[in-house]
C-alpha cells in the first residue's frame, strides 16, 4: 500500500485534533483509501420545521444557532465563507472562537422576490441565486436564474460593499415581471456584458484570473464573462457530449472541470479555457458506491490540484485529473428518519459512517476546501448542517 503524508493544522475555533485532506499540490493517485471524519460546523441535523428566515439575526447569527443557516452554495478565500441561502449571501470567519454568521447581501423575506442589481450590498437582490464565486481580487460573484443576471459584490467583508450587474439583465425586477417559465430578458446573446443575455445562467464560479464561468442551462452552454472593462461574455463550449446537464464546475489553472449526469452514469470534463477543447475525466459507472447508477455529481470544488465532489446519491470523493476515484465520506443518505438526528454532533464522526442527503434544490452546487478542510452542505428534513472533513 501507498505510503501519504499529511500535515496537521488546528483551526481556531474547529475542533483539534484531526489531521488533513491533502494540500494543494498533493496528488496521492492511487485511489487509496483514507482515514476521514467530520465534524459539524453550521447548522443542526435535529431541527424538525420549516426554516423561518424571519429569525436569522442578520448582524450576528451563531453557527449553530437555529433555525440553522440554509447553505446552498459555498465560496471563501481563507479562513472566510461565504454562504448563499438561494435570496441572499452570508459572511461567516470558519476561524472565530465563535463563528456567526453575518448577512452581507440580499433579503429572503421580499415578497415579490426582486432582482436588484444596483447600489449597496444590503440593499442587493436576487430571486434565485445560483453558483457563488469570491474571485482573487476580492469581488463575489453570483448568478440569478432566474433574473437573467451575473452580478458583483464589490467587497462582500467590507460595509462599503457595492453590488452591479457584469453580464445579462441590468435593470431592477421582481417575479411579477418574469416571463413564462421564471425567466427574464430571455437571450443567446454573447459580447460585452451589458448587451448579453442568457437562459438560467447557473453555477457562477471563477478562475484565478478573475474570469467568470456560468452554464447557461437552457441554452445548453458554458460561457466566459472575461475580467476585463466590458466583462465580455463570450461561448466557451457547448454540453458536452453524453451528459443530461451540469450540475457544477470548478477551475483548475487554465481548465474547467464540469460535471453532471448522463444516461447510464456520471460524466466530468475538463475544457481547456484557452482553446475549448474537451477531456473525458471519469465516465459512467465511476463512482462504484452508487452501485453502478446515476450517482449525480452535483457538487464539486478543487484544492488548485485534485477534484472533491460531491454525489447527490450521498457520498464525497477526491478524483484526479487524470480520474483516479477516492472515496472521501459518506454512506448514502440517511436510512432512517431519525438517523441524523441521533448522530452525535459534539464528537468526530467517521466519514465512513456518515450520512449524507443533498438539498432539493438542485443549484445548491459548491463545497469549499480550505488548507486541508472540505466544507460540505447537507439538508436532513428541514435542518440544514455544513459538515468540516478532514482525512488523513
Amino acid at each position: 500500500m501507498k505510503t501519504f503524508w499529511f500535515t496537521t493544522l488546528l483551526l481556531a475555533g474547529a475542533a483539534g485534533g484531526c489531521t488533513q485532506l491533502p494540500g494543494e499540490g498533493d496528488d496521492d493517485g492511487g485511489g487509496e483509501p483514507k482515514v476521514c471524519s467530520a465534524r459539524l460546523f453550521a447548522g443542526s441535523t435535529t431541527f424538525n420545521r420549516e426554516t423561518d428566515p424571519a429569525q436569522w439575526n442578520a448582524s450576528g447569527h451563531g453557527a449553530k444557532a437555529e433555525p440553522p443557516m440554509r447553505l446552498f452554495n459555498l465560496a471563501g478565500k481563507g479562513s472566510q465563507l461565504l454562504v448563499s441561502t438561494d435570496a441572499s449571501v452570508w459572511h461567516i470567519d470558519t476561524a472565530a472562537a465563535a463563528p456567526s454568521f453575518r448577512r452581507v447581501f440580499g433579503d429572503d423575506l421580499l415578497n415579490p422576490a426582486q432582482y436588484q442589481p444596483h447600489g449597496a450590498c444590503s440593499t442587493g437582490r436576487v430571486m434565485a441565486g445560483d453558483g457563488l464565486a469570491w474571485l482573487p481580487d476580492g469581488r463575489a460573484v453570483i448568478g440569478d436564474a432566474w433574473g437573467n443576471g451575473v452580478i458583483e459584490l464589490s467587497d462582500p467583508t467590507s460595509a462599503s460593499c457595492q453590488v452591479r450587474p457584469i453580464a445579462g439583465t441590468q435593470v431592477a425586477i421582481d417575479t411579477g415581471d418574469l416571463m413564462s417559465g421564471q425567466i427574464y430578458q430571455e437571450g443567446d446573446v454573447v459580447g460585452p456584458g451589458a448587451q448579453a443575455r442568457f437562459r438560467r445562467p447557473d453555477d457562477a464560479t471563477g478562475d484565478a484570473q478573475g474570469n467568470v464561468y456560468v452554464y447557461d442551462d437552457s441554452n445548453m452552454a458554458v460561457k466566459k464573462i472575461a475580467n476585463d472593462a466590458a466583462h465580455t461574455v463570450s461561448k466557451l463550449a457547448d454540453l458536452p457530449d453524453q451528459m443530461n446537464t451540469i450540475n457544477s464546475m470548478t477551475a483548475i489553472g487554465d481548465k474547467l472541470y464540469v460535471a453532471g449526469g448522463m444516461s447510464g452514469g456520471d460524466k466530468i470534463v475538463e475544457i481547456n479555457t484557452g482553446t475549448g477543447a474537451q477531456r473525458t475525466v471519469v465516465s459512467g459507472a465511476a463512482f462504484p458506491e452508487a452501485a453502478g447508477r446515476t450517482g449525480v455529481p452535483i457538487a464539486m470544488t478543487s484544492d488548485g490540484t485534485n477534484l472533491f465532489v460531491y454525489l447527490w446519491a450521498g457520498y464525497v470523493y477526491q478524483v484526479t485529473p487524470s480520474g483516479t476515484v477516492t472515496l472521501l465520506a459518506g454512506k448514502g443518505p440517511p436510512s432512517t428518519g431519525s438517523e441524523a438526528r441521533e448522530l452525535n454532533v459534539d464528537s468526530p464522526i467517521d466519514g465512513d459512517m456518515l450520512p449524507l442527503a443533498f438539498t432539493g434544490m438542485v443549484h445548491g452546487a459548491n463545497l469549499y476546501w480550505n488548507q486541508g478542510h472540505l466544507y460540505v452542505p447537507a439538508q436532513y428534513n428541514y435542518a440544514d448542517a455544513l459538515w468540516d472533513i478532514t482525512c488523513e
